[in-house]
């Protein structure tokens, strides 16, 4: 084992890259990846490649999904080439999918069924003084859905939900205070 590695580095520091058929490496990393590529015919293995994406990526699999680009199929209007520019969603659709999105969040809390995602949108929605987030929130603080029952905080989003012009809100409030123990109506005092 000695005499072949004794070859190869008499042949490394004797013999130019070019004269052994190896590209010129400026790097140890790169010097494997090209002593690999030479053995196994310029395909270069996966674990070679990159390490973070996972297996079952093969180069060759990539490849068969990828149409070829030939002149006829450019040519062909039919068949239409990879556009592989970065454009930009249609704020049309970006609207739609957020507005999707909230009805699905309110879906969610009509069926008691509130995630923490639905539960961030709500609170995403109500710090911007989104007058139906900061009712919804209001009420699931007052049902316990999604959230842990507290009448303090629920009061406190009836209020704002009242100052944002939200239909009886200020009637919901009045309802939730009277649910409210007298240490709760303390704690409203004091802050």
């Amino acid at each position: 084992m000695k005499k072949v590695y004794k070859i190869i580095f008499s042949l490394m520091v004797f013999l130019t890259p070019a004269q052994i058929g190896v590209a010129e490496a400026s790097s140890l990393d790169e010097l494997y990846r090209d002593i690999i590529r030479s053995d196994n015919q310029g395909y270069l293995p996966m674990f070679v490649k990159n390490r973070d994406i996972p297996d079952i990526l093969v180069e060759e699999e990539i490849l068969k999904r990828i149409p070829a680009q030939t002149p006829e199929t450019l040519k062909n209007p039919d068949q239409k080439p990879l556009n592989l520019t970065n454009t930009r969603p249609d704020p049309n659709a970006l609207r739609k999918a957020r507005q999707l999105k909230w009805d699905n969040t309110l879906k969610a809390v009509a069926e008691n069924r509130v995630t923490p995602l639905e539960l961030q949108e709500i609170e995403y929605r109500a710090r911007q003084n989104d007058a139906k987030a900061v009712e919804v929130m209001a009420w699931m603080y007052t049902k316990g859905v999604g959230v842990k029952t507290d009448y303090v905080k629920a009061f406190r989003l009836y209020r704002h939900a009242a100052s944002l012009q939200v239909p009886r809100a200020e009637e919901n409030a009045a309802l939730v205070y009277k649910a409210m123990n007298e240490d709760q109506r303390r704690s409203l005092k004091t802050n």
